[in-house]
């Protein structure tokens, strides 16, 4: 195991009984993934302890924590839920041949035919003039709940789906548009899709009478998952184990706005974690600006730094007059400090990804992009690329995040995709915020053209610099 030591809180945190239920909320930089960590090698290596899950939302996550933990426990399991979940059906005898899961696109395709087919069968119902992309929201927000009836959907609140009006009366035809979707998808052989995956190991777990495979189950960036996820994973633990949930609302960067009071978490008692050990003060004070944007949308449950401990420059933003210079200047940038630090480039997609990539092998740099493939971990002295998604839950000493131009954020086809322009926007920002707080030290932030409106432009908490200034 890694050579650090526990502090303040997170010693607290670790020496809590390994039994019951444990929610610890941090803010950015709190030592969340390392006390997750920490508290998994402690449990598995418990005599008599059983075993130990720890699971997180995405692959690249997961690798990351392999290679700083570098347990040999065989007690221990890293893994994203997804493998869990299709683990725990296999081994159920309940997951198809060729995986059985629909995609994204074949989602959307058998609820775009589930609607026309109910046009068709009730041609003056309004419901179903409504947008596929509100369909297929509606949808989602009804597999994340696992609503199993009517009943259950027309009752509940719809957490984060406000913006989306939707009348009570009017629930009964999104509920048929919902059955109707799994008709066909089933009669096409796709038994699951990967929002409701974890609805099916939710109910098989209910009907299975078998000793849990886990004693203890550790939860890393819950904010990211939804309450069924959740729910399914309370319900693994073995009789007699624990449960323990890490999360950040301000990182909730997957669009669900869900909580973890939603979840089937029975806890009375939340640890908070306001220390920021990672990021400088400066950087601190920028992510902060980040959240009194008039797109952020406030959560009573995300957690303020109040102590900051690291040390470094202010952000700075710089200004350029067209593309090729900005990359130009963020390859050179990030090859210079890359020779002495850790450094990433954030990108937005993976387009984005294989333009900084050309460019740094043509300047003679091995650089490395983070996916949920790579192996080891981010800390090594050298250049990496990563998407805003995929660097979540991780640290660099310096940031690099290039194209901060309206085009770029807001997404335009997420803005155009979405129920509304205020969700979007919300969703939007917090990637911002997750990039931003990677930062050890050094964070640079770069643009040509329109510096894109989520920007906290009005802040004096990061220097601007002209091209002229830094060329």
């Amino acid at each position: 195991m890694f050579r650090i030591t526990p502090i303040g809180k997170q010693e607290e945190v670790m020496a809590l009984p390994a039994k019951g239920h444990i929610v610890v909320l941090g803010t950015a930089g709190s030592g969340k993934t390392t006390i997750a960590l920490l508290r998994a090698h402690h449990l598995a290596n418990l005599p008599d302890g059983g075993r130990v899950l720890l699971v997180t939302f995405n692959g690249a996550l997961v690798e990351y924590m392999r290679g700083i933990c570098n347990s040999r426990s065989t007690k221990l399991v890293v893994e994203n839920y997804h493998k869990f979940a299709r683990g725990y059906l296999d081994n159920r005898g309940k997951m198809p041949r060729w995986n059985g899961i629909l995609g994204p696109e074949k989602k959307a395709y058998y609820i775009e035919q589930a609607v026309e087919s109910l046009k068709v069968q009730y041609p003056t119902e309004s419901t179903f003039r409504r947008s596929k992309k509100f369909f297929i929201d509606e949808i989602t927000f009804i597999e994340k709940f696992g609503f199993d009836s009517l009943a259950a959907y027309s009752s509940a609140e719809r957490i984060g789906r406000a913006t989306a009006y939707l009348s009570r009366k009017n629930r009964e035809w999104i509920y048929i548009a919902y059955e109707k979707y799994i008709e066909l998808r089933e009669t096409a052989g796709g038994k699951y899709d990967w929002d409701d995956l974890a609805f099916y190991v939710y109910s098989e777990l209910q009907d299975d009478d078998r000793k849990r495979r886990y004693t203890h189950i550790i939860v890393d960036e819950g904010q990211d998952f939804s309450p069924m996820m959740i729910k399914s994973l309370v319900d693994a633990v073995a009789d007699g184990g624990s449960f323990t949930f890490f999360g950040d609302v301000a990182q909730q960067i997957y669009g669900s706005r869900l909580s973890w009071r939603d979840s089937g978490i029975n806890t009375d008692k939340v640890w908070r974690f306001d220390v920021n050990y990672r990021n400088p003060a400066t950087i601190t004070a920028f992510a902060k600006d980040i959240t009194q944007s008039e797109y952020w949308q406030q959560d009573g449950d995300m957690v303020e730094a109040t102590v900051q401990i690291a040390k470094g420059p202010k952000p700075v933003l710089v200004k350029f007059s067209s593309k090729q210079r900005e990359m130009v200047w963020v390859v050179e940038r990030a090859i210079s400090t890359g020779r002495t630090s850790s450094t990433v480039i954030v990108c937005r997609n993976r387009a984005d990804i294989d333009s900084f990539m050309k460019l740094l092998t043509n300047k003679g740099c091995e650089a490395t992009e983070i996916n949920k493939d790579t192996p080891g971990y981010a800390h090594m002295k050298k250049v990496y690329l990563t998407t805003y998604h995929a660097a979540k839950g991780l640290e660099f000493d310096n940031v690099f995040i290039p194209y901060l131009t309206d085009d770029k954020l807001p997404d335009p086809d997420t803005v155009a995709s979405a129920v509304s322009e205020q969700d979007a926007y919300a969703d939007e920002i917090k990637l911002l915020y997750v990039a931003a707080t990677r930062s050890k030290y050094g964070l640079y932030m770069t643009y040509s053209g329109k510096l894109s409106p989520l920007f906290p432009d009005n802040s004096d908490s990061y220097d601007f610099h002209d091209e002229e200034d830094v060329i």
